[in-house]
């Protein structure tokens, strides 16, 4: 229970002591859902940070389906915020879990979250935008950390 307590009483990073290649993800979320929210187009922005065109469209739609299965408002902070909300680092974890093919741990992490159809979406989204991002599958540019 203690370890729990801990977990729960730790502050949430700063972005600028997280990996970059994880900052920039979570900036690039945070651009797609503000442009989704505001029909804005930002691919040229979203294309620049992420590496390419595919990678933008593909944090786009995972945005937007995200949006749309999430029960309560999906939680990210502006785009100049230097904090790492709770969605972020649920997000930061399920794009890990979709690099590494650990579908059992992400249905893990999201059970309590997402009914069986949003999972499915949800993972299917996550595991092709990291193909776009990191121009392969096998996720080894997200095992930094955690």
């Amino acid at each position: 229970m203690s370890e729990i307590l801990e977990k729960l009483l730790a502050p949430l990073p700063d972005i600028r002591d997280i990996p970059v290649v994880e900052a920039k993800l979570i900036i690039g979320f945070r651009l797609a859902v503000i442009a989704s929210k505001n029909s804005c187009d930002c691919g040229d922005q979203l294309a620049d940070r992420l590496g390419g065109t595919l990678a933008a469209t593909r944090i786009l739609i995972l945005a937007e389906t995200i949006g749309f299965a999430w029960s309560e408002p999906f939680q990210i902070g502006r785009p100049c915020c230097p904090q790492v909300s709770p969605d972020e680092l649920w997000l930061l974890a399920a794009v890990r879990m979709a690099a590494t093919g650990n579908r059992p741990a992400f249905d893990s992490l999201s059970c309590e979250m997402l009914g069986d159809s949003e999972r499915e979406r949800i993972y299917n989204d996550l595991r092709n935008f990291v193909a776009a991002y990191t121009g392969k599958t096998d996720g080894s540019r997200w095992l930094a950390r955690y």
